[in-house]
């Protein structure tokens, strides 16, 4: 099936590198249920995935707008708007969306020791892997907030916290206990502002000074500022933030990896190679290789 070269407008996704996923594994209050990767595809046209040998961990897919469908155990289910499905760690499948009326979806791979229980927690009304919920605006932005804070994955703060609010979010799927409770937004700070920027310019080969000016801060006061909040230094994070596209573009389109690099700035595709694996763990071809399984 042919793919959207670009991915999916407006789209949003992590993927935790290797290292921070294995640290997060033995974390004493993350390892009972956590998040590996997660992300929002809107109108996602030519969208599907087979895993033969299944997924390491379970697959959450909620499905707000459009159409679309998953193989299990050799059975097709259609789903619908405002349908979620949960894929079952290390069973195989593979899903898509439809092709004249495209799903918009949010989507999240979770494990932990605890987190067939939450399957069990989730699925013991019907015993169905398909779940029909009310829209509720407080689930999208509880999925919002733990996206924010995962994406903010050098600040292992956030990373606690957003595994802490995984068991939330998935509770909202059970229709029996969820009562809507308003989740209160953050307003913008300079550094939230001087992040913005640097998503909206992956391109860029972007210098402290200039994200220093954007702050309203000297270039000192700025790195201090940002390394207290986000533990890391602005330019190491910028350097995050561009290898999260690549893994995007590698999972999503078919460009070649020295297109994905110039998609991000980097007009040296061994250099983004080294980049790439210092960051991930792996290089990006595997990686591909691996999320494409």
């Amino acid at each position: 099936m042919l793919k959207k070269k670009e991915g999916f407008a407006g789209q949003r996704s992590c993927a935790l590198p290797a290292e921070l996923t294995r640290q997060i594994a033995v974390h004493p209050l993350c390892e009972a249920l956590y998040i590996t990767d997660m992300g929002y595809y809107p109108h996602a046209a030519f969208h599907s995935r087979e895993r033969r040998k299944g997924s390491q961990q379970h697959i959450l897919i909620y499905c707000i707008k459009g159409e679309g469908w998953y193989y299990l155990n050799d059975q097709k289910h259609t789903v619908k708007p405002n349908q979620v499905f949960i894929l079952p760690a290390n069973v195989a499948h593979r899903y898509g969306t439809d092709d004249t009326n495209p799903w918009t979806i949010y989507w999240l791979h979770f494990t932990g020791s605890r987190s067939q229980h939450f399957l069990d927690f989730l699925l013991q009304e019907s015993g169905k892997l398909l779940i029909t919920v009310s829209p509720q605006p407080e689930r999208f932005q509880l999925f919002d907030d733990i996206l924010s804070h995962v994406e903010m994955s050098y600040n292992m703060d956030s990373i606690v916290y957003a595994n802490s609010s995984l068991a939330r979010f998935l509770a909202t799927f059970n229709n029996a206990v969820y009562n809507p409770n308003t989740v209160n937004r953050v307003e913008n700070d300079p550094i939230s502002q001087t992040i913005t920027f640097m998503k909206e310019n992956l391109r860029q080969s972007l210098k402290l000074e200039e994200l220093a000016e954007i702050a309203g801060m000297s270039a000192s006061h700025y790195s201090a500022v940002f390394r207290e909040k986000v533990q890391s230094a602005p330019i190491n994070f910028f350097t995050f933030l561009k290898i999260q596209e690549a893994c995007r573009l590698l999972e999503n389109t078919q460009l070649r990896i020295k297109e994905v690099a110039y998609q991000i700035g980097y007009a040296d595709p061994y250099h983004f190679s080294r980049v790439f694996t210092n960051v991930m763990g792996v290089s990006p071809r595997d990686f591909r290789k691996l999320r494409k399984v």
